[in-house]
């Protein structure tokens, strides 16, 4: 699974009025271009939704010595493509096709049987929220370590695969994030509808929405606009192709599209491609364990406001979040392997976030004293990507934290581990390894929990 990179950046404060949008741009270019300068990405696309402004931001190149990208750049989207499988189910719910609690079992060929627990069955609901039981991968996947790991996967081996796997839980008891499983899915709604993945994702979601650069199979116009992939190495790489079963990673776009696809789900329209958006935005799964709460196809973060999925193939990355209740989105699409996408969309968020949060709260947590050997086992530097390090020293008994380019601030005690700003509703949470050394800080501001890493 691609999990959230999550980082806090305090330097909006400085920025909270700066609303216009060449502003807004200047700030995400500034953040962005360290990581293609630093080569740990060849280029990227970046979209920004705040209130009534919507703005793209392209820094670095399509390929080595190429031009900057564009708002038509085609990248693939890699699991985000999940979510467009969730509202395709959302879709056939709402049209009376599909119900969320029936057995996915009953839209399988004849001949092939969805694998049970005693007496328990896989909903469709299981397999669009990772709680099927089935696993990431199956294990007939023979080309999974090669450069294009799905492109000769079938149906028909998925269906070979069902009949020969047993579960090792019951659906519904835990989370375990399968692309199987939602690839499944694509390909049952698909059979259902007597359609090609491509073609019910236009006639259902991306034709109504006017996205007319995003499907899994290239138009001319895409192929002429799409992006060369890298790896992590920034060495050219292959393109991943899907035999038919592209619902869990297949699908590409363009930031324009995918900022169109943001906005619908901000404001839905009034139709039934509106109604299939609020059914996959509500949440039909709570937390279980590690794996979050999700709506179809949708992770649910821990504010239970923020809608995100990121995705990755082998030569691209990508993130997509939005919050309703603060009316901001971002969309990162990125021609390199590059883990530091998730990071860079989570600090732009947080940083809109800010901008738009007037705290009224008055409580301050009660302060504590702490010795000062204890204070001292907190220092060090903590990394959440190349430009932006937490520096955390003891000053005058006092335990200050910078930030990169950012002031310094006294962070207050409310026990040993947990400290809080007074200049911003924030805490931080540091955590202490089995020798007693500080491993990690985590950041909790605005209902979501970021993690940064102790460097030397």
């Amino acid at each position: 699974m691609l999990r959230i990179t999550a980082m806090f950046v305090l330097g909006l404060l400085c920025l909270s009025n700066a609303t216009r949008a060449e502003d807004l741009a200047s700030r995400v270019r500034d953040l962005a271009e360290p990581f293609v300068k630093s080569e740990r990405a060849m280029g990227m696309s970046i979209g920004v939704i705040s209130g009534d402004q919507r703005l793209t931001v392209h820094v670095g190149a399509v390929c080595k010595g190429g031009p900057q990208a564009s708002d038509e750049t085609v990248y693939e989207i890699g699991s985000i493509s999940k979510v467009f499988t969730g509202l395709m189910l959302a879709d056939a719910v709402a049209t009376d096709r599909m119900r969320l609690d029936q057995p996915a079992g009953d839209f399988l060929p004849e001949g092939v049987e969805m694998p049970r627990w005693k007496n328990t069955a896989i909903t469709l609901t299981h397999l669009s929220t990772h709680r099927s039981g089935l696993p990431r991968l199956p294990d007939n996947m023979r080309d999974v370590a090669s450069d294009n790991p799905y492109a000769r996967y079938t149906s028909t081996q998925a269906f070979e695969f069902l009949k020969s796997h047993s579960l090792r839980r019951a659906p519904g008891a835990e989370g375990e994030y399968s692309n199987f499983a939602v690839a499944l899915l694509g390909d049952l709604i698909c059979r259902d509808a007597e359609r090609s993945y491509d073609e019910q994702l236009r006639e259902r979601i991306t034709g109504p929405l006017g996205m007319d650069a995003t499907s899994v199979e290239l138009s001319d116009s895409m192929r002429s606009t799409m992006a060369t992939p890298h790896d992590a190495g920034l060495k050219v790489t292959s393109t991943w192709e899907f035999a038919d079963l592209p619902g869990a990673g297949g699908i590409r776009s363009n930031v324009d599209d995918m900022l169109t696809f943001a906005q619908a789900n901000l404001e839905p329209p009034e139709d039934n491609v509106g109604d299939a958006i609020e059914s996959a935005w509500r949440q039909h799964q709570a937390t279980t364990g590690s794996a979050s709460a999700m709506g179809l196809g949708w992770h649910v973060a821990g504010d239970g406001q923020t809608r995100w999925h990121n995705g990755g193939t082998g030569g691209f990355r990508s993130m997509l979040m939005i919050n309703r209740d603060q009316k901001i989105a971002v969309v990162i699409l990125c021609n390199t392997s590059c883990d530091a996408v998730d990071a860079l969309a989570t600090q732009i968020m947080v940083e809109l976030a800010n901008a738009n949060v007037v705290s009224t709260s008055s409580e301050t947590p009660v302060e504590v004293d702490v010795a000062l050997e204890k204070m001292k086992r907190l220092e060090g530097r903590y990394q959440l990507a190349p430009t932006f390090i937490f520096d955390v020293r003891v000053r005058d008994g006092k335990l200050m934290v910078g930030i990169t380019n950012q002031p310094t601030h006294q962070v207050y005690a409310k026990s040993e581990t947990e400290w809080f700003y007074k200049v911003v509703p924030a805490s931080l949470a540091f955590k202490m390894g089995a020798d007693g050394k500080c491993m990690s800080l985590e950041l909790l501001q605005n209902g979501i929990r970021q993690t940064a890493s102790r460097v030397k």
